[in-house]
């Protein structure tokens, strides 16, 4: 005992030279990491940087204007991400500055954004609709097929679908429908002493009732798996749905999506590249260069699927209003892009797209 209490505790510091260059270069790392932390900036020194490092100019909008907004209206984290749009100086005493942009560009580009996530986000929500529809129609027309066996197969089958239900069995619009559906015990965790729930039987839950109770993603996963189960055709691949997925998401999440409209950054599912071929108005080197912006290809993908699962009577409403974005809306501060062929050819192309839906 007398041992162990005269014992020298190691010097965490000593050892070998490499226990210290790893001691050493944590440190450095540590020490990075915070002098790269970006201080808080307010309204108007923003505005300063925007002007002296950026060469965004004010001429269409006040910098007293463009404080206001940037304090009650958006932030300069998502007003600035649209500058991406825009060219900068490669040399010279304006290098790396930007091409003649203004602060009012950047507001029009959020503001336009806002109404396309709105006007698309409800063409999502149609799709998600119908695609449930049709396979309800495909069920009450075919007896041989239990809906009752398909959500058990496809819970039995995807195990990490019992785990996302059981963590909202008490969703506040969906808890009746678990506890009339679902066999659901709660017990006390003794380590965190939380609630946890068990879902011990889930072979009473209709199709139309696991619809309420599962994400968009889970109802992809869902529909590949009920075509396959019934061996159908669906009337959209999966693929092209996850596209939509991915718009619907964005907009949900309110992303900047049209902060970066350069192309070269998706491939094209030749079904897409196919329906743009049929528009004549289209050539074919646009096609090709247009549809690989990630924001275009998803977009010209939604609208495709629209037309394809999206029953007539909500077709002729989702339509009209994203014709009037883009043949009203946007086209109100048009002069703010005359000089900026990217965002011009884009709209272009897109247009026409909207034109032939």
């Amino acid at each position: 005992m007398e041992r162990e209490r005269n014992r020298v505790k190691p010097d965490p510091l000593a050892g070998s030279p490499r226990r210290i260059w790893r001691i050493t270069r944590n440190c450095a790392i540590l020490n990075i990491m915070q002098n790269h932390r970006k201080p808080f900036q307010t309204a108007a020194q923003l505005i300063q940087k925007m002007k002296t490092e950026k060469g965004i100019t004010f001429r269409h909008i006040s910098e007293s204007e463009a404080e206001r907004y940037l304090l009650d209206i958006n932030n300069y984290l998502r007003t600035a991400s649209y500058r991406k749009n825009y060219p900068k100086y490669l040399n010279g005493s304006k290098k790396d500055t930007y091409i003649r942009l203004d602060f009012a560009y950047l507001k029009e580009l959020s503001t336009l954004d806002f109404h396309f996530r709105r006007a698309v986000v409800q063409m999502c929500f149609d799709i998600e609709h119908d695609i449930k529809i049709t396979m309800l129609k495909y069920i009450e027309q075919t007896p041989a097929v239990d809906s009752y066996k398909i959500v058990e197969d496809f819970i039995t089958n995807n195990p990490y679908i019992l785990k996302k239900l059981e963590a909202t069995v008490y969703a506040p619009f969906t808890a009746d429908l678990f506890q009339k559906y679902f066999t659901v015990q709660t017990s006390v965790n003794p380590n965190t002493h939380r609630n946890e729930n068990r879902i011990d039987a889930y072979d009473d839950c209709p199709l139309w009732v696991f619809f309420e109770l599962i994400t968009f993603g889970d109802l992809l996963k869902l529909y590949q798996f009920f075509y396959h189960t019934t061996q159908t055709r669906p009337p959209v691949s999966e693929k092209l749905l996850n596209l939509v997925k991915s718009l619907r998401n964005a907009c949900a999440h309110n992303n900047c999506i049209l902060a970066n409209m350069k192309h070269g950054t998706s491939s094209v599912p030749p079904e897409i590249s196919q329906y743009v071929a049929r528009i004549q108005t289209i050539s074919t080197a646009q096609r090709q260069k247009k549809l690989t912006c990630r924001p275009i290809l998803e977009f010209v993908t939604l609208v495709y699927v629209y037309k394809k699962v999206v029953s007539s009577n909500i077709q002729t409403h989702g339509i009209k209003k994203i014709k009037a974005l883009f043949f009203t809306r946007f086209l109100k501060n048009w002069r703010y892009f005359i000089s900026n062929d990217l965002l011009k050819s884009n709209y272009r192309f897109v247009r026409e797209i909207v034109k032939h839906i």
